[in-house]
């Protein structure tokens, strides 16, 4: 489909090895970065699933590579994620804040239902795989466990999880929270990858008013080596992800 769109000339996916160079005479100016279905082993349980995307202008006139891709968030033009869930909804972006699109099957059309999202200041829900707690740094562990026994007496938080990070992260930005997938011992550098999975949220996330970060940087002012490189991530409301940051801080001096 975007291949016979005209529009673009570079396309990165997670199911490719290598970047796919779309031929002359279909080429645009764009470079597109896609996950095409996220959560897939969630396929067989009927849980929520779907696709994340971002895209880039081609900025040179040389011959389109692998190269044109390798950009760091700060030049995506537009980015998003479709949600297949109870509905169908389109999650959007082109940095003029964040407008979410609910597919109406009777006319085959989306609808802008939210415009220009705003994600809460501090939520009551964390979002992360539990199962790795044996491999955790200490970082991740001190802030877990401030959010289930908290020291100022307020309200624990409420743990969530689903595994499809389109589906954690779109309850992140309705209800406010925090999203984390860190690095652990089994994974010193993430899980998660930059270009179609991390990048495309992180500006989602910074579009609505939250933040995105590695615990060390900013999600969107990493620089990729590679196009499937894996970082750590977490996001959501900026005074949650502020709190892990400077945890995070603590122990990384």
């Amino acid at each position: 489909m975007i291949k016979s769109s005209f529009t673009s000339c570079v396309l990165v996916s997670e199911e490719n090895d290598h970047a796919i160079i779309i031929e002359p005479e279909k080429r645009g100016k764009y470079v597109v970065c896609f996950d095409p279905l996220d959560g897939s082993s969630n396929i067989d349980c009927l849980a929520s699933i779907g696709t994340i995307f971002a895209v880039y202008r081609k900025e040179t006139v040389d011959e389109p590579s692998e190269k044109d891709a390798l950009r760091s968030g700060r030049d995506i033009v537009a980015a998003g994620y479709a949600l297949y869930g109870s509905a169908t909804m389109l999650v959007l972006s082109t940095g003029q804040g964040v407008n979410c699109f609910m597919l109406d099957p009777a006319i085959g059309e989306f609808i802008l239902v939210d415009r220009d999202v705003k994600i809460k200041k501090k939520g009551k829900i964390y979002s992360l795989n539990e199962g790795y707690a044996a491999h955790f740094y200490p970082d991740v562990t001190e802030y877990l466990k401030k959010k289930k026994f908290p020291e100022d007496g307020s309200s624990p938080y409420g743990g969530r999880y689903v595994g499809s990070m389109v589906a954690d992260v779109h309850r992140t930005l309705v209800y406010g929270g925090i999203f984390l997938y860190p690095a652990n011992i089994k994974s010193p550098k993430g899980k998660l990858r930059l270009l179609y999975e991390c990048n495309p949220m992180a500006f989602i996330m910074e579009q609505a008013g939250g933040m995105a970060t590695t615990g060390a940087v900013n999600v969107l002012d990493i620089k990729p080596d590679s196009i499937h490189q894996r970082v750590p991530v977490v996001l959501g409301s900026p005074d949650d992800v502020q709190e892990y940051i400077s945890i995070f801080k603590k122990y990384s001096k």
